[in-house]
């Protein structure tokens, strides 16, 4: 789909779901936005002047997921062999997953932040020791030792549609790059990952926003191992980078396009503060762990004990970024006591 002249909107499949479910999909959220179990497509952008040939995200390494590249960028003239450059907002398998099938068919410059550079090799090339630095996280923020296993391999099976690669260029937020006459700076946007980046291209008024601003969901935004810090803090405060930007439209990696920055963001905020709320109520007087926490939170999608292991990951990694975000505002305290970390209303 043509945004404007030399950037286009591609879409490619979930693993789980077919290229023509997920363009159907794409239509029916448009005009009737709701929350589903799971997202069904990425948005991949193709930027693209004379014989600059420019990719922000990809999508899962699958063959269907490359079709639908393939087919999307044949219709405007492209090709994913003629791939100058590949732009990866976040490390996460469905925007890095084709990277290295890319890289191979291409040559092409394969650029991500050094944020998110750093866990490539725990996280795709050696993975087994984070699945056992995983089970101890989980166990020490009170996971019953039954469910750590599950959870703590609760993605492993996504890395066979993985092809990792190690970035060519990795930036830190700031430089800009050219696409013909189009000129996009790097925008540093922490939280959902830590080395997440928007692109913003002032004289067109475009932002292409990763998972950072999404018109109806919100990002996970979660602790685990390879985090450090206050990520939903990072988060918020990202969000406070982008807010006075000159934009007409925004292009995110999922969903659909907003085109009121301002209000997205001020939406997203209450969303977070609504939470915040929430989880401090979820702690009990003699404290709690973020287990506890995430078995009494509502989700939009069902109840703790009946998600996958590797939503139950997600939602007590989301839960621990609110705590910790509410421990940095100063409305939680938080103690060890033997191994386990509760969370104490302060």
């Amino acid at each position: 789909m043509k945004i404007i002249d030399g950037i286009y909107q591609l879409l490619t499949p979930f693993p789980q779901f077919t290229f023509e479910d997920a363009k159907m999909l794409r239509q029916q959220l448009e005009a009737h936005p709701r929350v589903t179990k799971g997202l069904p497509y990425v948005l991949p952008y193709l930027l693209k002047d004379g014989d600059d040939t420019v990719l922000v995200d990809c999508g899962w390494n699958t063959d269907s997921a490359y079709a639908a590249l393939e087919e999307g960028m044949k219709e405007h003239g492209s090709h994913p062999s003629g791939i100058n450059k590949l732009v990866v907002t976040h490390v996460h398998p469905d925007h890095y997953g084709m990277a290295g099938r890319l890289k191979q068919l291409s040559s092409c410059e394969v650029v991500l932040h050094e944020k998110d550079a750093e866990v490539i090799t725990a996280r795709y090339f050696a993975p087994r020791g984070l699945v056992d630095e995983m089970a101890k996280f989980m166990e020490g923020n009170g996971v019953p030792p039954m469910d750590t296993s599950g959870m703590s391999r609760g993605s492993m099976g996504m890395i066979g549609n993985v092809a990792a690669v190690p970035p060519d260029t990795q930036v830190k937020g700031g430089e800009t790059f050219k696409v013909g006459d189009f000129d996009f700076e790097i925008i540093w946007t922490p939280g959902h990952s830590p080395g997440h980046i928007c692109l913003y291209e002032p004289n067109r008024k475009i932002l292409l926003t990763g998972d950072h601003i999404l018109p109806t969901i919100t990002p996970n935004v979660s602790i685990n191992t390879q985090t450090h810090g206050s990520p939903l803090g990072d988060y918020m405060r990202s969000l406070h980078l982008l807010v006075d930007l000159d934009v007409d439209i925004v292009l995110p990696a999922h969903e659909f396009e907003i085109h009121d920055l301002k209000k997205r963001i001020h939406e997203i905020e209450g969303h977070h503060e609504e939470r915040l709320n929430e989880m401090v109520n979820c702690v009990d007087s003699g404290g709690s762990t973020g287990w506890d926490v995430a078995g009494r939170v509502k989700w939009a999608t069902g109840t703790l004990k009946d998600f996958e292991p590797h939503m139950q990951r997600a939602a007590v990694g989301e839960t621990l970024a609110h705590l910790e975000f509410l421990f940095e505002q100063g409305r939680l305290a938080k103690v060890m006591r033997g191994n386990h970390l509760y969370w104490l209303k302060a």
